[in-house]
């Protein structure tokens, strides 16, 4: 099999979701965080929660904080913020992310 490539990463008000090229199991979480991250610089993983079907890894970012969820069963990844200052970041983050590819809308 290929590897987990992402196939776009949304922006709807101030809302990031992601979605991948191929079905992807919770053993792949770490990778799918490595490549999401990929151009994001200066973040500091502060939590990772491990539970039977969605992990959620809290991360601070330029003086701000997010979760990043994945949800197995239902192949579901999005970006949630902690506070109104995260969310006003949230179209930067979005950006990095998105950085160096046209799929991303």
């Amino acid at each position: 099999m290929p590897p987990i490539a992402i196939q776009s990463i949304n922006l709807v008000n101030n809302h990031i979701t992601v979605l991948f090229d191929q079905r992807w199991f919770q053993e792949d979480i770490t990778t799918l965080r490595q490549l999401l991250f990929h151009n994001v610089s200066n973040l500091c993983i502060k939590e990772i929660i491990i539970g039977a079907d969605l992990e959620n890894i809290r991360f601070h970012w330029l003086e701000t904080e997010f979760i990043i969820n994945f949800d197995y069963y239902s192949q579901s990844c999005w970006f949630d913020t902690q506070d109104p200052h995260s969310l006003a970041e949230t179209p930067a983050l979005f950006n990095l992310l998105t950085q160096n590819n046209e799929r991303y809308v």
